[in-house]
């Protein structure tokens, strides 16, 4: 028995390096990156797709500028489904889909892999407790907490044990929903930081922050609290220290980080709202038909442009003080983030959330073709279309775009 032993305890610790020991989250300064990128856990390399802010840029980050080709692919077990935009960290590609998979970054081998009800994109923070950081995924039903490091690996055996943390940690008392908007088992993303997980909460109006090493709630904030018939928070953004929300009906809010209070709520004047980006110029919030720059302070409007749009599931992205957003009609705007003033404006149609690195923009239009935009210009640098749909929004970096594929996960380079 004492061989058997060592072995156990040999795979446990080497299943812990794929992320390591330190706190792996936070945000940096501007709110755009994760400072696990100091973390000895994630061995130098900083961590991509997080995004605490929703800019959904990454000034770090640089992908394909006049083509792609497929660098690796890795076909998926059964139970994978993943549409879901992946989070690349430490070398390590996780991708969620009913399950989440672990790949190696260089060559999509694979690490490990866990089925369950997880749906979202994961968000990723140190966890007090553990050696390694915790991964935050929303299903239908409830909030998890994942074992980044795949937990423990049991000799002789196929799947590791352990590799929930903590699971339905749904918090009770107010904000139940008679229904969601949205299809049930696709809810909105979590976001993380400084071992706080900020998630919607599914089947509820309401954004709570859970500590990252037991689910435990340390806040709520609900919206209709009285009321059972709105709708739940989107995915938070997170800058400075404060945490923005949005929600159907018209809800904009801002809420410490540290305490849940609530530092103001407006009520803007369409019913459909998109997830937040929190900038440096303020919070950028897209509407069915417009586009507004709210005050970070107050909320006040500090800009407003109406969109010839019927958006009703995409997201913006924010760099180098523009605004790209999606009408799902027919066009991708290129707003100026001080003014609201287009810049540009190209053909494109359906719902997407544009992907900004190095001066590209990425986005997948009507889930099947990725587009390549230069995000000065809005000139087409190039186009790719997979093989099967739907195709994630891609995570870019050093020079590839990685993506799921529902029934794979893929990695794409310049030829």
């Amino acid at each position: 028995m004492p061989s058997t032993r060592r072995a156990f305890l040999a795979a446990g610790a080497a299943l812990a390096g794929v992320v390591g020991s330190a706190a792996a989250g936070g945000a940096s300064g501007d709110g755009r990156r994760a400072s696990a990128a100091q973390s000895p856990s994630f061995r130098g390399t900083a961590p991509f797709g997080l995004d605490p802010a929703g800019t959904r840029s990454d000034p770090d980050a640089s992908g394909p500028r006049s083509g792609v080709e497929v660098a690796w692919t890795y076909d998926a077990p059964d139970w994978f489904l993943g549409t879901a935009r992946p989070v690349l960290a430490g070398g390590v590609l996780y991708a969620v889909g009913n399950g989440l998979l672990a790949l190696g970054r260089e060559t999509g081998e694979r690490r490990f892999g866990t089925p369950g009800p997880y749906r979202s994109g994961p968000a990723l923070t140190g966890a007090e407790a553990y050696r390694t950081a915790t991964l935050a995924v929303t299903a239908g039903r409830g909030v998890y907490g994942l074992d980044a490091g795949g937990g423990i690996g049991l000799p002789f055996v196929g799947d590791a044990v352990a590799a929930e943390r903590w699971a339905d940690a749904r918090p009770t008392g107010g904000g139940e929903l008679d229904f969601s908007f949205g299809p049930e088992g696709d809810p909105s993303p979590p976001v993380a930081a400084d071992g706080t997980v900020y998630a919607p909460i599914p089947g509820t109006n309401a954004l709570a922050a859970l500590d990252a090493s037991d689910g435990r709630e340390r806040w709520r904030v609900v919206h209709h609290g009285d009321e059972r018939v709105s709708g739940p928070f989107n995915r938070p953004a997170i800058r400075d220290g404060t945490v923005y929300g949005t929600a159907w009906p018209h809800q904009v809010f801002a809420v410490r980080a540290d305490d849940g209070e609530v530092e103001w709520h407006r009520e803007v004047d369409e019913q459909m709202v998109m997830p937040p980006a929190a900038t440096e110029a303020g919070v950028v919030v897209q509407t069915r038909e417009g586009v507004s720059l709210l005050d970070a302070e107050d909320g006040e409007p500090i800009w407003d442009r109406t969109l010839e749009a019927n958006v009703t599931g995409s997201a913006p992205a924010v760099a180098d003080g523009i605004v790209f957003a999606a009408s799902e009609i027919e066009s991708l705007y290129a707003l100026d983030l001080e003014t609201g003033e287009t810049l540009w404006s190209v053909p494109f149609d359906g719902e997407s959330s544009p992907v900004v690195a190095d001066g590209v923009v990425y986005a997948v239009r009507s889930s099947f073709e990725l587009v390549a935009l230069d995000a000065a210009t809005g000139e087409r640098l190039f186009d790719y279309r997979p093989t099967e749909v739907p195709l994630s929004a891609p995570t870019v970096a050093d020079g590839r775009l990685y993506a799921a594929n529902r029934t794979r996960v893929l990695a794409l380079t310049e030829p």
